[in-house]
C-alpha cells in the first residue's frame, strides 16, 4: 500500500523530517519526506497496519515544538520513486497555503544542560541550538525553511556538525541552526578579553551594556542597581515607563511577584513572553515605579541564560531609543555607544537578523484567559484562523501607534510583529520592509487594501485603500475574527482616540456589529477638548475641559479658546476620561508615556476597600462632578478610584441588558486595565451574556489590523 501525505502546521524548523524518517525506519516503512512550501510531503509504502501506526505517530505524537493543523491523505496505485528505503529529499520550492513558519523558539532543556556541561563540546557556546529550538523567523529569507534559505548559509558546517546534521538519530539532524565554536557565529565585546566574561563584569560593576541576541539588541543592566537603571533611562530617553525584568528562574520571580500556575506555565512557554504579574515586593524604585505590576520573563537564548545565571535579575529592555524600532545592526549600536557615555559596551555577534522582533507581552486574567498586550517574538508569524470563507488576498494597514499590519489569505490572518510608532521615519521604514518581506513569503500580491479612516495616518496612506474602516469598529471586529463569531455582536470599544465617521474623536462607543457593518448605539457625551496633541498627555488640561463643559473652569484662556473653537475637537474618549479622573484625584497629572495616568489610577483602585455610590451614564462631565463631591466629602482616594472602575463596569452591564444582544465583545486600549476587564466579564457573565475579548492580538491598536481585514473580507464576500 502506498500513500502520499501533506501535513500543514508547524512542521518545519522543528526536526519533523528526521522524526518522520526515524519513525518510518522503526516501522519498516519505505518512502521519502521533504519540505514543500511551508508543509511537509511524505510518500510512504508498507502494509495498512504499519501505515496506520505511522500516521498516528506523525499526527498525534509529533516532535516537540510542532503541531499538525491539517492532514491530506492520498492513496496511490504506484510511485515513480524507488521505495527500498526511507530518505529525506531536497525541498520543493513551492508556495504553500497556509504559510506556517516557526517563530523563534527558546533554548530547550537539553541544550541548556549541554550549555553548562564541561564535557560537552558546546560548553558555554553562545549559539547552541538543536532541531527543536533556536532562531527561526528572525533569520529566514524565504521558504521552505532550509539552511540555504536562512542567514546560516554563511557558516559552513565543520565535519562534526555535518555528521550530526545528517545522522537521523541525532538531535541536530537537519537542524538548520546547527553550529559550534569551530564553524558557527562568533561573539564579540567592545572591551578586550573573553566577550561573555567582560559583559558579566560590566553588569556586576553597575554598567549598562547592549546585548545582541535573537530578535535584535537589548539594553541590559542589573535590576538591583539604581545607578545603572537611571543611566539606562538616559540612554533610552525613557523617564517613567516601567522596565521588564528578566529573572534567571521562576524561583527568583516568586520572590518578587505573585504567580499563579497558569502564569508560571506561560512564563515557561517556548515563546518566553514577558508576563505582567502582580507585585509581591518592590525592586529599586527606578525599575517599575508605582506600577502594580512587574513585567517578568525568563531567558530565551544561550546568551541571556548565561548572563542571568552569572548576574541575577536583569533589566533586559528593547535595544532602541524610545518610539524608534529595535536595533539589529552592529554598526548602529556601536555608533550609539560612541554617542552615549552611559552605554559602557556592546556584546554582539556576526549572525545577521533579518526581521527585528521585540519581546511579546501577555497577562493572565483570573478566569485563565490570556490577554496579549504586545504580539511579537515567539508568536509571529503564526497565522490566526479566522473562520472566514476563503476569499481574495487582503492587506490591512493597521494604525500608526503600536502599529501592526495584517495579510489575510485563504481565511488565515498573518499579523506582523509590533512595529512601533509610524510617525518615526525609521519605524515606518521597518513597517514597509516587513510588509514586503511577508508578502514575499506568502507569495501574496493583495487584491484589496483596508485601512483606518484617519486621513493623516501614515499607515492609511501607505497603499491605496479600497475600504476605509472606522477605528473602533475594527477593534470590535478583531474580537469577532479571533473567535469566529457569527450573528450580531454588541461591542464596547473603550479606547483613547479614533477618527469617527462624523469627523469627531471617538473612544467610548457601544456598537452593534454584524458581518461587515456596524451601528453606533451609544457613546460618551461629546466634550470639547482644546490643545490637539496636548490632550493625550496633559491630564489636567483634560480635566479642565470637562469642567468647562459644565461652566466650572476657572482657566479663562482655556474657556475662551473653547468658546471660539481655537484648536479644539469634540471627544467621546474613555481614555481621556480616565486621565481626567487621575488628575482630579491627584494621582497623576501627565502621561509621559501612553496610558501612564490610567495605569496609576488602576494602581490606586487596587488599594481600594470600599465601593462608593457612583454611577456612570455616558456623561463624562457629570461623573467628574460626582467624583469631585466624593473627594470634597473626604472619601478615600483609593476607594473613589475603585468605585469609578465599578461604575464603568455597571454601566456596561446595564447597557448590555438594555440592548439584549447575547454576544458581547470588549476591545480597545482601555481594556488593558485588569480591574475593568475582570469586572465587566464577571458581571456580564452573571447576567447570562457570552463575553469575548482579544486574546491572540492586543486589545489596543496593535490588534486593529485584524479587524480591518475581517471587515474588508465580509464586505467583499457580500458582493460576490
Amino acid at each position: 500500500m502506498i500513500i502520499k501525505l501533506e501535513l500543514t502546521g508547524i512542521v518545519q524548523g522543528v526536526g519533523f523530517r528526521p522524526f518522520a524518517k526515524k519513525q518510518a525506519k522503526a516501522l519498516g516503512v519505505h518512502g521519502y519526506v521533504l519540505n514543500k512550501g511551508s508543509a511537509v510531503e511524505i510518500l510512504a509504502e508498507s502494509d495498512k497496519k504499519a501505515l496506520d501506526e505511522y500516521i498516528d505517530r506523525l499526527v498525534n505524537h509529533p516532535p516537540e515544538g510542532s503541531f499538525i493543523l491539517d492532514v491530506k491523505k492520498e492513496i496511490l496505485t504506484h510511485s515513480d520513486n524507488s521505495l527500498n528505503e526511507f530518505e529525506i529529499l531536497e525541498s520543493k520550492k513551492e508556495f504553500g497555503s497556509p504559510l506556517f513558519i516557526s517563530p523563534d523558539i527558546a533554548t530547550c532543556e537539553k541544550c541548556e544542560r549541554e550549555l553548562f556541561d564541561k564535557s560537552n563540546r558546546r560548553y558555554r557556546h553562545p549559539f547552541i541550538s538543536c532541531a527543536v529550538c533556536g532562531p527561526r523567523y528572525s533569520i529566514t529569507e524565504r521558504t521552505p525553511y532550509d539552511r540555504d534559505n536562512t542567514v546560516m548559509k554563511e557558516f559552513t558546517l565543520c565535519k562534526k556538525c555535518e555528521e550530526e546534521y545528517f545522522t537521523t538519530s541525532d538531535r541536530r539532524c537537519f537542524a538548520q541552526t546547527v553550529a559550534c565554536r569551530d564553524c558557527g557565529p562568533e561573539l564579540f565585546f567592545t572591551e578586550p578579553g573573553n566577550p561573555m566574561e567582560q559583559a558579566v563584569n560590566a553588569i556586576k560593576n553597575e554598567r549598562v551594556i547592549a546585548v545582541k541576541d535573537i530578535g535584535g539588541f537589548h539594553f541590559a543592566c542589573s535590576a538591583f542597581s539604581e545607578k545603572a537603571v537611571r543611566n539606562l533611562r538616559i540612554i533610552k530617553n525613557r523617564a517613567e515607563k516601567p522596565f521588564a525584568v528578566m529573572f534567571p528562574n521562576t524561583e527568583e520571580i516568586e520572590r518578587f511577584c505573585h504567580m499563579s500556575s497558569s502564569e508560571k506555565e506561560l512564563l515557561k512557554n517556548s515563546a518566553r513572553p514577558i508576563v505582567l504579574l502582580n507585585k509581591k515586593r518592590d525592586l529599586p524604585k527606578p525599575v517599575c515605579g508605582n506600577s502594580p505590576y512587574i513585567g517578568a520573563f525568563l531567558p530565551c537564548n544561550p546568551i541571556q541564560i548565561m548572563l542571568a545565571r552569572e548576574c541575577g535579575a536583569l533589566i533586559m529592555t528593547s535595544g532602541n531609543i524610545t518610539d524608534e524600532p529595535i536595533i539589529t545592526q552592529n554598526e548602529k549600536m556601536l555608533g550609539i555607544m560612541r554617542e552615549k557615555k552611559e552605554l559602557f559596551g556592546v556584546l554582539y555577534h556576526n549572525r545577521d537578523i533579518l526581521t527585528p522582533l521585540d519581546d511579546s507581552i501577555l497577562k493572565v486574567l483570573p478566569d485563565v484567559r490570556v490577554q496579549t498586550v504586545r504580539r511579537a517574538r515567539g508568536y509571529v508569524p503564526l497565522p490566526i484562523k479566522t473562520g472566514l470563507p476563503e476569499s481574495a488576498s487582503i492587506f490591512a494597514a493597521g494604525g500608526d501607534l503600536k502599529s501592526s499590519f495584517c495579510f489575510l489569505k485563504d481565511s488565515y490572518a498573518y499579523m506582523s510583529q509590533h512595529l512601533g510608532d509610524l510617525q518615526d521615519n525609521e519605524a515606518f521604514s521597518v513597517y514597509t520592509e516587513t510588509a514586503d518581506k511577508i508578502a514575499y513569503l506568502l507569495n501574496a500580491t493583495p487584491d484589496y487594501c483596508a485601512s483606518d479612516m484617519h486621513p493623516a495616518y501614515m499607515s492609511a496612506n501607505y497603499k491605496k485603500a479600497h475600504i476605509k474602516v472606522q477605528h473602533h469598529h475594527a477593534h470590535i471586529a478583531s474580537v469577532m475574527a479571533e473567535h469566529g463569531l457569527q450573528g450580531p455582536v454588541l461591542g464596547f470599544a473603550f479606547d483613547g482616540t479614533g477618527y469617527g465617521t462624523d469627523g469627531k474623536v471617538w473612544g467610548c462607543e457601544v456598537l452593534l456589529c454584524e458581518n461587515g457593518d456596524f451601528r453606533r448605539l451609544r457613546h460618551l457625551k461629546y466634550t470639547t477638548m482644546c490643545g490637539a496633541d496636548l490632550v493625550s498627555k496633559d491630564a489636567r488640561r483634560v480635566l479642565e475641559c470637562y469642567r468647562a463643559d459644565i461652566g466650572e473652569c476657572e482657566d479663562k484662556m482655556l474657556v475662551n479658546a473653547i468658546k471660539n473653537s481655537i484648536n479644539t475637537a469634540e471627544y467621546s474618549s474613555m481614555g481621556r476620561l480616565f486621565d481626567a479622573v487621575s488628575a482630579l484625584l491627584d494621582i497623576k497629572y501627565f502621561n509621559s508615556y501612553e496610558g501612564e495616568c490610567a495605569t496609576a489610577l488602576e494602581a490606586a483602585a487596587q488599594k481600594g476597600k470600599k465601593i462608593l455610590p457612583l454611577t456612570f451614564d455616558f456623561d463624562g462631565a457629570k461623573i467628574i462632578k460626582d467624583i469631585e463631591l466624593l473627594k470634597e466629602n473626604g472619601e478615600n482616594i483609593n476607594d473613589i478610584a475603585l468605585s469609578f472602575h465599578i461604575a464603568i463596569a455597571n454601566a456596561t452591564v446595564k447597557t448590555a441588558i438594555e440592548f439584549s444582544v447575547p454576544q458581547i465583545a470588549l476591545s480597545g486600549g482601555v481594556f488593558n486595565n485588569k480591574i475593568l476587564t475582570e469586572e465587566c466579564i464577571s458581571r456580564l457573565e452573571k447576567e447570562g451574556f457570552k463575553v469575548y475579548i482579544n486574546e491572540k492580538v492586543p486589545a489596543g491598536d496593535g490588534g486593529i489590523a485584524l479587524g480591518q481585514a475581517y471587515i474588508a473580507a465580509k464586505k467583499l464576500y457580500e458582493k460576490r
